[in-house]
């Protein structure tokens, strides 16, 4: 499998890159290492709810309604009206009450503020499930619970070697690692922690 953080973001494009910048307000290069932080957390957080199988049935039933890839077509266009996109409520099922200090977390390791990653965290959710369903409608060995819910850890682990932020602490708040590359994974409480000198 190819490293799906960059093929994700190869999918993206500059000019998807660049226009998802200047509706957060913040620099290419800051869009890319966010979204380096990002992706991996959305995917740690899907794979954790594929963990029951009701999670896993309602994720391959959004992607055969909702999300087919198409979007990743029209990065640009998603990116100029992504307010009245699915990304909200997107993050809502996934993150859940942990949202807040995801968004927090990765506040801290990018330099960027809380309301830029939670914008740029509702323009990634809808194009990571784009790229999953993508992915579904090009298999040809059948896309079941068992696979999406491998497929998932196996991106999961693969995204955060790829990138340059220790996600170790806040995959560990999303359940979707096991044995990151942090030796400090102690969860939302250690997360918490860190944030606040705690």
């Amino acid at each position: 499998m190819n490293d799906i953080l960059n093929q994700l973001l190869a999918q993206v494009g500059p000019q998807g890159i660049q226009a998802i910048s200047k509706q957060v307000g913040v620099s290419e290069d800051q869009t890319s290492q966010a979204l380096g932080g990002i992706i991996p957390t959305l995917l740690g957080a899907m794979a954790n709810n594929t963990q029951s199988q009701e999670g896993a049935q309602g994720l391959l039933g959004a992607l055969d309604s909702d999300h087919d890839g198409s979007i990743l077509d029209d990065v640009v266009g998603f990116a100029g009206n992504f307010n009245n996109g699915s990304g909200e409520g997107i993050l809502k099922h996934i993150l859940g009450g942990n949202q807040p200090v995801i968004e927090q977390g990765l506040s801290a390791k990018t330099g960027l503020d809380s309301s830029q990653i939670s914008n740029l965290l509702k323009i990634a959710a809808p194009l990571v499930l784009g790229y999953l369903g993508k992915q579904k409608r090009q298999s040809n060995s059948g896309f079941d619970i068992s696979t999406i819910t491998n497929l998932l850890g196996g991106m999961t682990q693969q995204a955060d070697k790829s990138t340059s932020l220790d996600l170790g602490d806040i995959l560990s708040v999303v359940g979707g690692l096991n044995g990151n590359k942090s030796s400090e994974s102690t969860g939302i409480g250690g997360l918490l922690g860190k944030l606040f000198g705690k």
